[in-house]
């Protein structure tokens, strides 16, 4: 298993911030396995190393079009 170098958990109000997307953007990339997450707390939280792998998902295909 692969050791995360960030302990850093995203609200999903930061990651609309970062992503400069409405919060039915983040819950539909959520909800389709594009974004990963998890639950704390009966509230979703996403990782700063799979917010990293999503930007990087998204620069590789903007590469191949």
């Amino acid at each position: 298993m692969r050791q995360s170098t960030s302990n850093k958990l995203f609200t999903i109000q930061q990651v609309m911030s970062r992503l400069q997307v409405s919060d039915e953007t983040v819950y539909r990339y959520i909800r389709s396995g594009k974004l990963k997450s998890i639950r704390v707390g009966g509230l979703w939280r996403v990782s700063e190393e799979a917010l990293q792998e999503f930007l990087a998902m998204g620069e590789r295909r903007c590469k191949q079009s």
